[in-house]
């Protein structure tokens, strides 16, 4: 055959012939030697029971079945002669006989398709009465009778063309799936570094704690804008989420004055009009840190922030607040240029217990998460500041997919 769509001489001939009906049949000279069979009472015996002496001996298997004057204890001794010492000259199978295949599906009698295993008392000795070497002939002829038909008819044996169609688009269709599941071992190989972060789109990269992280979540309400993600953390963002949810109140308009920024500074910042420098980052944070109280709770309930024991709106910068029940378990994703013991990413934890993780504060991170925004801290407040490189480097992470934003690490 061909696979280009071109058949050679040869391949007409051999295509030819299966659709004409001859391509297929039982070997001649194999049937000479073990005859033919093609239903369980029709046997013309081959030279091997024909011409020696298992020719009385088989039909005497016969006629003990078709008579039926013996029991089942003598007819069973009967088709196993020889069979522990040599069955071929009883004509019956070795004692490790044992079919395993498949039920005898080619007969067309459906009360005799249920078992292909003749030799017991037990079973369907309608197969049995013409001893073991029938049963060659029988199989043969059910093998090529594909479509199970009565004896007298002739079996198309072009069906087995296509039953190559069917098993080639089977195994087409199969390869697909296979070659699918095959490819999914390198599914955006470098992208993820273990099936947690794939089956979480990275949620569990930012923490692996999910529950307790999507408590958190819940409980801080719209006080996260996932849109600007990219800069969570600095006190720019936290405003123009509150000016996005009309959370914007008088108390926190005179904070913000009062912190030396003009309207027009104020109203540019809450509505992402321009940069927004360093000093104006403290100013603002300055102002956060001044709404305590009844102003906090008139700000908190507009995003629907249910997060417990905030003391000021900078509050909704620390981490450790926002995130009371799992910021411990947040961690900064770097990507790693060559995938090594950790794959595409290793994850730093934001916290060594309850201070900044050092780790974060080496050069070759603060490479790659940047500096803490603005440096140092500001001085409107003592004490607040525990933990801020630890905000710094989770908020610059926000651009490798989680675990903060890039913003001040105010704390």
């Amino acid at each position: 055959m061909s696979d280009t769509g071109k058949q050679s001489p040869l391949g007409t001939n051999v295509l030819s012939s299966l659709l004409t009906n001859v391509g297929f049949y039982i070997n001649p000279i194999a049937q000479g030697y073990m005859g033919v069979s093609k239903t369980y009472t029709q046997y013309t015996f081959g030279a091997i029971v024909n011409n020696s002496c298992l020719n009385k001996l088989t039909y005497a298997i016969n006629d003990a079945y078709t008579r039926g004057l013996v029991d089942d204890t003598t007819y069973n001794n009967l088709i196993s002669i020889g069979s522990d010492t040599i069955p071929a000259l009883g004509n019956s199978p070795s004692a490790s006989f044992n079919w395993t295949g498949p039920a005898n599906n080619g007969s067309p009698d459906s009360t005799k398709r249920a078992s292909w295993l003749p030799y017991t008392a037990t079973g369907n000795k309608a197969v049995t009465q013409w001893g073991y070497v029938r049963l060659f002939a029988l199989q043969a002829w059910n093998e090529f009778n594909w479509n199970g038909l009565y004896a007298g008819t002739v079996p198309a044996y072009k069906d087995f063309c296509s039953s190559f169609i069917s098993s080639y688009s089977f195994i087409e269709y199969s390869n697909q799936s296979i070659n699918t599941l095959n490819n999914a071992k390198t599914f955006l190989k470098g992208t993820y570094s273990n099936m947690n972060d794939l089956t979480t789109a990275d949620i569990s990269g930012v923490s692996l704690s999910t529950q307790l992280f999507g408590q958190d979540l819940l409980n801080s309400g719209k006080a996260i804008n996932l849109a600007k993600i990219l800069t969570f953390g600095l006190p720019s963002n936290l405003l123009q989420t509150l000016k996005e949810y009309n959370a914007f109140t008088s108390s926190l308009s005179v904070a913000l004055l009062s912190s030396g920024l003009t309207a027009a500074e104020i109203e540019s910042i809450s509505t992402d009009a321009a940069t927004v420098t360093a000093t104006q980052e403290q100013k603002l944070y300055g102002a956060f840190l001044i709404i305590i109280g009844v102003d906090l709770t008139d700000i908190l309930i507009p995003i629907n922030c249910k997060t417990e024991n905030l003391e000021s709106l900078a509050d909704l910068l620390n981490v450790k607040k926002l995130f009371p029940n799992s910021y411990l378990t947040l961690t900064v994703p770097l990507y790693n240029s060559n995938p090594g013991p950790t794959n595409s990413k290793t994850y730093y934890p934001i916290f060594d217990l309850s201070v900044a993780n050092p780790v974060l504060s080496t050069p070759a991170i603060q490479e790659q998460v940047g500096s803490v925004v603005p440096p140092g801290v500001p001085s409107e407040r003592d004490g607040w500041n525990d933990g801020a490189d630890a905000g710094g480097g989770a908020g610059d992470a926000g651009n490798d997919g989680g675990g903060g934003g890039s913003g001040s690490g105010y704390q």
